[in-house]
């Protein structure tokens, strides 16, 4: 696409802003963040930092109009991920060879916002925000106060790919569409709603269960996964877990009631909404153990996602392309992962062939195993669901948490079958004996024992 129209018709303005608040040619920092990023100030500060710095200007606060649309056009070109994520990094840290822990953590936190600002079920908040980005920082950081730029471009393209990339796709959104509104004193929510518009919608929603118990202030107790963690996983995650699905008019029509919003974000985005993560098991409600993990997550034909959470605040995560199946071989698609979310964020593997379930399979281990080594898993589960095992440490298993990101489709096909499989399980219990039988069965001679009269002796 050619920005070329847009990014003039914006400089225009930014220097007629900075001749009127700051009777000064060229285009200012102050006009630069009240026309464009009002609502973002720090981020404003570092991008028209990075500009300043690499146009080499030698004035404070001001860059000429020909070097802002030289720096524009750089950041708007087609420039790969790797060297995309360096920039934002070296943009954070001032332009130094160095960042330092703060300088990382207000990028991690920049890009959170703006992913909660523009959550599709409007603004969002999340109380564990801060312990979820210090899982980042310790991991990249390793207690040193400042690492290099490379360094932190390097771990962020293997381990949060995409989390530069919402920063990237706000700050082109801004710059070629704010001028639309620049004029303005105030800006309505509606405008600031068609503003907005085409901005992709990459963290998922969490559907409810109506089956879980709920607290008196209306929160669901047993879903344990915070929002800033979603956010966060959606930045690691292949797109198969975290991508927009289409929405067909007739679905919209028929009334999803777990999807309620769908409605709203049809009439605002089109045909287009964000992933929807459904709850399939938790253990905290519905059991702890390898029964129960079965009984609610085999035949869902779905992508899932596994928390697995240990005493002293130990978490791991499996992502499973396919549905999961007992088998005596590692199985899954290339887009499976394993992470350690907790205490430290990383990305431990990713390939196919790596996840394993056995429960039932004479010689082949139990549990739940994941790696690329089956000498030597990354992670192991016990067939008791009691202990998990992450480099031959092992760990009290607390909780189990297992949720579906495939389509509303997939979790509708996974109850229809437990209904079959309850309806065959009601016929099973109506067995009708004739006298012949009744003489040698189990039950005639345990009735005697305790007993109870036996009325049918004709047989005998």
């Amino acid at each position: 696409m050619n920005f070329g129209k847009v990014v003039e018709t914006a400089k225009k303005i930014l220097m007629q802003k900075s001749v009127e608040e700051d009777s000064v040619q060229g285009i200012t920092c102050r006009a630069f963040t009240s026309t464009l990023f009002p609502r973002y100030p720090d981020l404003s500060l570092r991008l028209f930092g990075y500009f300043h710095y690499s146009s080499g200007s030698n004035t404070v606060d001001k860059i000429s109009q020909s070097a802002f649309r030289s720096q524009v056009d750089k950041l708007l070109s087609v420039i790969s991920d790797e060297s995309l994520v360096e920039v934002y990094v070296k943009m954070f840290a001032a332009c130094n060879p160095e960042i330092s822990r703060d300088n990382f953590r207000d990028l991690i936190m920049t890009a959170y916002k703006l992913a909660m600002d523009h959550y599709p079920e409007g603004a969002q908040t999340c109380i564990k925000i801060y312990r979820t980005i210090q899982s980042v920082i310790d991991a990249v950081f390793h207690r040193k106060e400042s690492i290099s730029v490379l360094f932190a471009a390097h771990w962020l393209g293997v381990h949060c790919p995409k989390l530069v990339a919402g920063v990237h796709k706000y700050v082109v959104h801004v710059l070629t569409t704010a001028y639309r509104t620049a004029g303005q004193q105030t800006v309505s929510q509606t405008e600031q709603v068609e503003h907005d518009k085409g901005l992709e919608l990459t963290t998922p929603v969490l559907e409810k269960s109506f089956s879980y118990v709920s607290s008196s202030s209306g929160d669901s107790t047993s879903v344990s996964l915070p929002l800033s963690q979603v956010w966060l996983l959606a930045t690691s995650l292949p797109a198969l877990y975290t991508k927009p699905q289409q929405l067909s008019p007739c679905s919209a029509s028929n009334g999803m009631t777990s999807q309620g919003s769908h409605h709203l974000l049809v009439k605002m985005i089109g045909s287009v909404f964000p992933s929807h993560w459904v709850p399939l098991y938790n253990s905290n409600t519905q059991g702890l153990g390898a029964n129960r993990f079965l009984t609610h997550v085999l035949n869902y034909r779905g992508a899932t996602l596994v928390f697995l959470r240990g005493e002293n605040g130990v978490e791991f995560m499996l992502g499973s392309s396919s549905e999961w199946k007992e088998s005596h071989l590692y199985r899954g698609e290339g887009d499976c992962i394993i992470m350690q979310l907790l205490p430290e964020y990383y990305v431990i593997e990713r390939g196919p062939k790596i996840l394993y379930l056995n429960t039932s399979i004479r010689g082949y281990p139990k549990g739940i195993r994941a790696g690329s080594d089956p000498r030597k898993p990354s992670i192991v589960v016990d067939e008791d669901f009691s202990k998990v095992t992450y480099k031959e440490i092992p760990y009290q298993l607390v909780n189990v948490e297992v949720w579906g990101c495939g389509k509303p489709e997939q979790r509708e096909a996974q109850l229809e079958i437990k209904k079959w499989e309850v309806k065959e399980a009601e016929k099973q219990r109506v067995v009708k004996i004739n006298a012949a039988e009744w003489v040698d069965h189990p039950d005639r001679y345990l009735l005697e024992l305790a007993g109870r009269p036996v009325y049918n002796n004709t047989a005998s």
